[in-house]
């Protein structure tokens, strides 16, 4: 829809079928339909072999985070997610499901108190444990090479805090991603969602 009103032309997206709305809300001038919105389209999935691709989430304070992380986990193909220390769980925080949109029940994930245990327990399984935090050690996310192992583990930590040492001794590797702005780091959800994409890549 668009205003008519040539000192205001508003426009915006309207569900016609939600809303009948025939002024605009900011001047009160008639709206006018415009172009009828692009059809949906899901694209097809990537062929190809991806390593078995779990996550770590170690104290991740804020629900809408780790709902954020649950819809982007399951949408690149994760198979299990860790929610470690304080990082909630969907059955409680419901708030989680409102960034999730309901990639928390078709996801697997368990709760673990004492995320060291957790990641020593996986790397005796096989799998590389990748560690996202920027230091000194770390390498960018865009070098980083895969090893002989098709089993990762990306561990993400708190935010202000960061990853836990402990589990910066025990990792395989440390990545980074390279930023070029005064902020040095991204929202732990964002950063989520570029790691595991660019992960992917190297596949």
């Amino acid at each position: 829809m668009q205003c008519g009103n040539p000192d205001c032309r508003f426009r915006f997206p309207l569900d016609l079928e939600q809303f009948q709305g025939k002024v605009c809300p900011i001047c009160g001038a008639m709206l006018t339909k415009t172009d009828p919105r692009l059809p949906q389209w899901t694209p097809p999935w990537r062929s190809g072999i991806f390593p078995e691709l779990r996550l770590v989430l170690d104290n991740i304070r804020s629900a809408h985070n780790v709902g954020s992380i649950f819809r982007t986990s399951e949408g690149v193909g994760v198979t299990r997610l860790y929610l470690c220390g304080l990082t909630p769980s969907p059955e409680q925080n419901p708030a989680i499901a409102k960034t999730a949109l309901g990639a928390q029940s078709r996801l697997d994930w368990q709760r673990h108190a004492n995320c060291p245990d957790l990641c020593r327990q996986l790397k005796a399984e096989g799998f590389q444990l990748i560690a996202l935090e920027a230091l000194p050690q770390a390498v960018s996310l865009f070098d980083w090479k895969p090893g002989m192992s098709q089993k990762i583990a990306l561990v993400l930590g708190s935010e202000p805090a960061g990853v836990d040492p402990a589990l910066i001794a025990i990792a395989d590797e440390v990545v980074y991603i390279p930023m070029t702005g005064e902020k040095s780091s991204l929202n732990v959800s964002v950063a989520c969602g570029v790691a595991l994409c660019a992960l992917l890549t190297k596949y």
